[in-house]
């Protein structure tokens, strides 16, 4: 019994851990050869690109930055400030959307209240009158993309996407989960 139990606990948090990673994706060129490159630098002085109506605050943008150049380093290429000396260029985009989940539930309470009797066979049932609740939960959903451009060809060569829901913290900054994001996203990089 003690073993089903910590089956059953090692399975929930298993699958909490998959919750929590979201949906991870990316695609390249085909035709680009990724062995080439060497350095880079971000596509511009501004390399992170908000979409929706929510502000990011600054330190999840520095944190976005430094997580992508430091990976990028650990990887075996070399930062430089030029984009002109670089291979390839960086970028990033952040979005956010809010969205609503409805589901019905069944009322149990509801429904075991109606079959209770006083134990008497003569007293009347009530019939069950299956009852269900209306659950409403509202998530905002966080997407993280990084893009990669070959200089030379000023041509757009790998995307790697990132959405998972948000938690309130993080959407006040309190707490920043970005640096292991972009780590699941950068992980397809480079392709081949």
């Amino acid at each position: 019994m003690r073993s089903l139990g910590i089956a059953v606990a090692a399975a929930s948090l298993a699958l909490s851990g998959c919750a929590t990673t979201g949906r991870i994706s990316s695609d390249f060129d085909a035709a680009q050869s990724f062995s080439e490159y060497r350095t880079f630098a971000w596509a511009g002085e501004r390399p992170m690109v908000v979409l929706g109506a929510r502000v990011v605050p600054a330190p999840v943008q520095v944190q976005i930055e430094n997580s992508i150049r430091a990976d990028l380093i650990a990887k075996g290429y070399s930062y430089t400030d030029n984009l002109q000396e670089a291979d390839f260029a960086v970028s990033f985009t952040v979005g956010t959307r809010d969205g609503t989940e409805t589901m019905e539930v069944p009322d149990y309470f509801w429904n075991e209240r109606a079959r209770w009797g006083w134990g008497n066979v003569y007293w009347p049932r009530l019939p069950t009158i299956p009852r269900t609740t209306t659950q409403v939960r509202e998530y905002t959903e966080g997407t993280l993309s990084v893009d990669i451009y070959d200089v030379a060809r000023r041509s757009p060569v790998w995307h790697g996407k990132g959405q998972r829901n948000l938690t309130r913290a993080e959407l006040r900054g309190d707490t920043n989960t970005a640096g292991e994001d972009v780590k699941l996203i950068l992980a397809k990089f480079p392709p081949n």
